[in-house]
């Protein structure tokens, strides 16, 4: 535990230091560098800590043993699977199955296996979060809350989310064609993946508060009925089960809080949204789709899966958005609400260590025997 406790500190320590005054210069001159050389020099000094963070977390989920992360013992036994040939029948996606068997065409090595899948991960979200983040340590911070415990877990939807960034990316650049190619090639490794087309749907609508917070409350009690039942079944048959396994109906209390923190979320970044913007349609969209999904989790955990590719957008776009300064005190609430989301990390890690399975945390050891 204090490993992660100390973890936490130096994020929060690096969100205070990303949060200084001339942080807003460094947003300003995005994605330049600030012609004041104080804020330069602060600028160089906070990526030096940011990325060297990135990296151990990288470290810590690429050398982790097959204990850590929920999934890491189901998906090695598959990588031994698919090291030899495919099988269509299997559930995972083509494109997973495909990337696991040309791994395994070059080694078998368990370990190695989980380095490269953390390698693919990781690379893709520092490198987009370098290129695209006006604040790269609140993006540190709030991918580290959100997403370091479940990278443990997540080998098909993690790759299938760092594709879905970049097709984002390409969506806000106004080019449809390779941001439909690129969501279509993230369903090869995940099929929720499927739900990044809403993105399309950039309507004004979606800047609407009333129209969206009455839309999510409808989806709440939606989720309480069979209808998603149904359209799961027709649309992912694959998943259908989970409406059956213990998943269902739990969680509650967590998906509240969720929803709660993305309410928050939704109504600071929507006093920064021009309607008028293709790209801040975009933004709103990715918002909404966020709280839909949240709201749709009070009926099994599959949609708050569903919903983590509108998640990994917004840690780049919350800062982003809150950083051109239409949001009083924007600096303020975004210490807070960080701050409030680092303290929920440890306290989840001790009331709910079975979430993700990273504590007590273990390396990767040869005389593991899986």
């Amino acid at each position: 535990m204090l490993l992660y406790i100390g973890i936490t500190f130096w994020v929060f320590i690096i969100l205070i230091i990303g949060l200084r005054p001339d942080s807003v210069l460094v947003a300003e001159s995005w994605p330049n560098h600030p012609d004041k050389k104080i804020a330069r020099t602060n600028e160089r000094i906070l990526e030096v800590f940011v990325y060297s963070t990135f990296l151990f977390l990288w470290f810590l989920t690429a050398f982790r043993s097959y204990r850590i992360g929920n999934d890491t013992m189901t998906y090695l036994y598959y990588f031994d699977v698919y090291t030899r040939g495919l099988d269509l029948s299997r559930t995972f996606e083509i494109g997973y199955q495909y990337l696991n068997y040309f791994i395994g065409k070059r080694t078998t090595d368990h370990h190695i296996f989980l380095i490269i899948i953390a390698t693919m991960i990781y690379s893709g979200v520092i490198l987009y979060v370098r290129k695209y983040s006006k604040n790269v340590a609140v993006s540190l911070c709030l991918f580290f809350c959100y997403f370091f415990s479940s990278f443990t877990s997540m080998f098909r939807q993690g790759i299938a989310m760092v594709i879905v960034l970049f097709g984002y990316q390409m969506l806000k650049e106004g080019k449809k064609i390779i941001a439909a190619l690129m969501f279509l090639l993230a369903i090869t490794f995940h099929t929720t993946a499927l739900v990044c087309f809403l993105l399309f749907l950039n309507a004004e609508v979606l800047k609407k508060k009333r129209f969206v917070f009455g839309f999510t409350a409808f989806c709440a009690i939606l989720s309480r009925t069979e209808f998603l039942n149904d359209v799961v079944e027709r649309i992912l048959p694959r998943y259908v089960h989970y409406f059956d396994s213990r998943y269902a109906s739990t969680g509650w209390l967590a998906v509240t809080y969720s929803l709660m923190v993305y309410v928050i979320w939704y109504m600071l970044i929507n006093r920064s949204i021009n309607p008028g913007d293709k790209a801040d349609r975009i933004v709103a969209t990715n918002l909404t789709m966020l709280l839909i999904f949240a709201a749709f989790g009070y009926s099994v955990n599959l949609f708050t899966r569903a919903g983590e590719y509108f998640l990994l957008i917004a840690v780049t776009e919350i800062p982003n958005m809150l950083y051109r300064g239409k949001v009083k005190h924007y600096r303020l609430w975004l210490f807070g609400l960080c701050t409030m989301l680092l303290i929920m990390f440890i306290v989840t890690l001790i009331y709910r260590p079975g979430w993700n399975h990273i504590y007590p945390y273990e390396f990767w050891s040869k005389y593991d025997v899986f």
